[in-house]
């Protein structure tokens, strides 16, 4: 855990470093080209630089340990920086949008597109290649915050190259009015990114649960089922930042042992994780024939499904 914390760090550092650089580059071909697209690409770095550093406070205060206010760690804070991320990249959508509209209403001649074209190119290289390292390690090391971090600098990469082309429009045809129309675009995009974003984000915060997960956890269980496991249901999960926690009934024999159920419930713990891949914890409610209404047993040579996994049992009452 140590060492995959430290991973999750130096990307995100990383980030930050790059982020600077990039914007460095963009004001710059701003300035030199007094091009609206690339001004519009500038804001939206100066967003990601302000979102990379958040991203950087929130990824090392989700990592902390469990305390007695946070029994759960404080994985939440990863969903939200993706939120804030998002809500940020939506508010640079808004201003480039202001910008264009202003630029139409007062009128805006372009300068040097050289150095626009050229500036662009390379930040937008250098983005393609941190995106893609930030992606393939947030999914790697399972971490939200650095795979929604990724996205937004791989989105702001084909933003760029979208600002290329319109410049390079506008150099070969003269025509300064593609300018602010590609600008215009770029808004619209970020509009869209922040929005999907914020949605991720919620998504997080709200426990909302991939059911392709439902799936592994019930694999898992199927693979280590002994015959006279009865039934599974009451299946729930909920992802807190980078940990996953489970909980189920199982319908077991009501002769069992204390000892015996203890022994599965460890058993089905190792399995579960073993299958999500990660860490987190698997709570196992052992239920008996008598103690659940209208109780659906699966036979021993079948496997649980997952509509019956994730219905909810009626306790009977004494």
């Amino acid at each position: 855990m140590a060492e995959r914390e430290q991973t999750l760090r130096r990307a995100a550092r990383l980030s930050v470093g790059v982020g600077v650089i990039i914007l460095a580059l963009k004001v710059g071909a701003w300035v030199a080209s007094g091009s609206t697209a690339v001004l519009s690409d500038a804001i939206e770095s100066i967003v990601h630089v302000l979102a990379t550093v958040v991203m950087l406070a929130m990824l090392q205060y989700s990592q902390k340990e469990p305390d007695k206010e946070h029994p759960y760690g404080h994985g939440k804070a990863g969903s939200f920086s993706v939120g804030f991320e998002g809500g940020l990249v939506a508010l640079s959508g808004v201003l480039v949008l202001v910008t264009v509209v202003e630029r139409i209403l007062t009128g805006h001649e372009i300068a040097d597109l050289t150095y626009g074209i050229l500036g662009t190119l390379v930040a937008t290289a250098v983005n393609l290649a941190l995106g893609l390292h930030l992606v393939r390690t947030g999914r790697r090391e399972q971490s939200e915050v650095l795979v929604a971090d990724g996205q937004h600098v791989l989105a702001d990469a084909w933003t760029s190259v979208g600002v290329v082309a319109g410049l390079v429009l506008v150099w070969l045809t003269g025509l300064e009015w593609l300018d602010w129309a590609v600008a215009a675009v770029v808004g619209m995009h970020l509009l869209l990114v922040g929005a999907r974003l914020v949605r991720s984000g919620i998504a997080g915060l709200m426990d909302e649960v991939d059911e392709a997960d439902y799936a592994t956890v019930v694999a898992a269980v199927n693979r280590v089922r002994e015959p006279d496991w009865l039934d599974m249901h009451d299946l729930r999960l909920r992802r807190v930042g980078d940990l996953i926690h489970v909980d189920f009934h199982l319908v077991v024999p009501a002769e069992w042992t204390i000892a015996r159920g203890h022994e599965v419930s460890t058993l089905l713990e190792e399995a579960v994780l073993a299958e999500l891949g990660s860490e987190g914890s698997v709570l196992v409610h052992l239920d008996h024939p008598g103690s659940v209404e209208g109780l659906e047993r699966t036979a021993p040579g079948a496997d649980f499904s997952i509509p019956a996994a994730l219905r909810r049992g009626q306790p009977r009452r004494p």
